[in-house]
């Protein structure tokens, strides 16, 4: 559930730390990492359970945050030293003058349907396609995310500009109820609120965001401050490490992986095993991440060409895709 609690869309981030000064090789390495209580990051929580951070001598704290917003502030004052966050968002903020880098990849969407990020309307609306959105309102969580971006990617494929639509605000949770009583027409949603939604008597999905504009897109990332991230070279490297160990230990067994989301994020257990598991992965591949960074300055959220390579640490290359 990438993003798929509420990730995503956020404009937010998490920044995770790994902190501290050097540390003799023979004792674990401390490190602050920040977190949120959302599905995508089930990884790290599930990763420090089973003992994969300690394996690779690594002493985590994880730190929870109520938004990203709040993560990302705790990050600049230096209170946690890596954070999670959607590329979208980071590349803006770099764009902005935070001088943050990739440490390691954590999600990608997924290559097939169903998955996390969706279009969605009521079951009796003459809305049967995405070139019946021209003239519509969307409702979305935030309006100047990488989901805003895919969104106008994909209806601009369909003959839908960013001029014959308009987007408001309103939050993934009440976006339900707001649906089904007919306040809005149509909604775009993340996990777990999409599988409610195609689940539901009442929605159908009328097309997957993410997926359908940019199939296997990475829609969570590590980063850390460029300082921080150079001082702790061997820091770094261990906790790229851990999340390639992660990623595997999670894709080794999806009711295992159910069983870690449904504990870390409280989320009832039956809607768990309907929810498409999170497609968890550190490797990196660096034209889809450039084309994500081309979207996105398409679609006016950044204000120039973007270089994704640039922001790359010396640890996220090391899992480039070759």
């Amino acid at each position: 559930m990438h993003g798929r609690f509420g990730l995503m869309g956020a404009a937010g981030a998490l920044l995770l730390a790994l902190g501290g000064a050097s540390v003799a090789q023979d004792k674990p390495i401390p490190l602050k990492v920040g977190t949120l209580k959302q599905g995508s990051l089930t990884n790290v929580w599930a990763a420090k359970q089973a003992g994969l951070f300690s394996k690779n001598g690594l002493d985590v704290e994880l730190i929870e945050f109520r938004n990203g917003n709040e993560a990302i502030a705790a990050q600049r004052g230096g209170n946690v030293d890596l954070v999670l966050t959607i590329p979208g968002t980071a590349m803006v903020a770099r764009e902005r003058g935070f001088d943050l880098l990739l440490v390691i990849g954590n999600e990608n969407s997924q290559a097939q349907a169903p998955d996390t990020g969706s279009i969605v309307v009521r079951k009796d609306s003459s809305i049967q396609s995405l070139k019946d959105l021209k003239g519509k309102t969307i409702a979305i969580s935030g309006t100047h995310t990488q989901k805003t971006v895919a969104i106008q990617s994909l209806l601009k494929r369909n003959g839908v500009g960013p001029d014959d639509f308009k987007f408001i605000e309103m939050p993934y949770a009440s976006q339900v109820d707001a649906l089904r009583g007919k306040q809005v027409e149509v909604v775009a949603s993340l996990d777990p609120w999409t599988t409610l939604f195609r689940n539901s008597d009442f929605a159908r999905i009328l097309a997957y965001d993410y997926l359908e504009s940019l199939p296997q897109q990475p829609i969570g990332g590590w980063y850390g401050r460029a300082d921080f991230v150079a001082k702790n070279g061997e820091a770094m490297k261990r906790f790229a490490q851990t999340i390639c160990d992660s990623a595997d230990h999670m894709a080794a067994d999806p009711q295992r992986a159910r069983k870690y989301i449904a504990d870390y994020t409280g989320l009832d257990a039956a809607l768990v095993q309907e929810t498409p598991v999170n497609k968890w992965t550190c490797k990196i591949n660096l034209p889809v991440w450039q084309k994500v960074a081309d979207m996105m300055h398409e679609g006016g959220e950044l204000q120039k060409p973007f270089k994704m390579e640039e922001m790359l640490s010396d640890h996220a290359k090391a899992h480039v895709i070759k």
